[in-house]
C-alpha cells in the first residue's frame, strides 16, 4: 500500500536555535485559522454548481457558463496553498526567545527575546473557547516589535502557562513537540 508522507518542517527547524538555546515547546497555529479560507472555497462551488443549474438550457459550453467552474478551481488551489502554508508555519518557544517559523518557499523567522517581553495579553474569544484557541499580545521593550500579536494558538493556557515559566522563572516545560 503506497502512503504519501508529506514532511514536518518543523523537524529541521532547530536550526534557528543558538548553540545555548533550548526548545521548550513547539506549536502549529489551530485549524480554525483556515475556516474562513474553506467556507469560500465551498462557497465558490456552491455558486459554481448554482450558475450551471440556472444557465442549463442557455449557453450550452460557453465562456459563461465554465467561467464560475474556473474560479471554484482558482478557490480550491488557493485553499490547498493556504493548508501547506499552516502545515509549514509554527510558533516555537525556548529558554530564551519566542520564535514564529513561516513560509514555504521563502522561510520567515521573526522571533523576541523573553527578557525583553514587558506584557503578555492572553485573549479567548467565545469561539476560541469553543474551538479551542487562544491570542497572545506580546509587548517587548524595544519599539519595532517582530511578534506583537499571535492568534489562533492551540491550547492558550498551556502556551500561556509555559511562557509565564519561562518568563518569571519557573519550571520548564518537558523539551518536544506540542502539535
Amino acid at each position: 500500500m503506497l502512503r504519501l508522507r508529506i514532511p514536518d518542517p518543523a523537524a529541521r527547524d532547530d536550526k534557528y536555535l543558538a548553540t545555548r538555546e533550548r526548545l521548550v515547546m513547539m506549536v502549529r497555529m489551530h485549524w480554525a485559522i483556515l475556516l474562513p479560507v474553506f467556507l469560500q472555497t465551498l462557497g465558490s462551488i456552491v455558486l459554481a454548481v448554482l450558475v450551471a443549474f440556472l444557465l442549463k438550457g442557455l449557453d450550452s459550453g460557453g465562456f459563461v457558463s465554465a467561467l464560475p467552474w474556473w474560479f471554484a478551481l482558482f478557490m480550491i488551489l488557493r485553499m490547498l496553498w493556504k493548508v501547506t502554508e499552516w502545515h509549514f508555519d509554527h510558533l516555537m518557544i525556548t529558554d530564551k526567545r519566542l520564535l514564529k517559523v513561516s513560509g514555504i518557499l521563502l522561510r520567515k523567522v521573526k522571533s523576541v527575546q523573553l527578557a525583553k517581553v514587558t506584557d503578555l495579553t492572553y485573549t479567548r474569544d467565545p469561539m476560541g473557547r469553543l474551538l479551542g484557541y487562544g491570542e497572545f499580545l506580546v509587548e517587548s521593550a524595544g519599539q519595532d516589535q517582530a511578534l506583537s500579536n499571535i492568534p489562533f494558538l492551540p491550547r492558550p493556557d498551556n502556551l500561556y502557562r509555559t511562557m509565564c515559566d519561562m518568563m518569571f522563572g519557573g519550571a520548564p516545560a518537558p523539551s518536544g513537540s506540542d502539535d
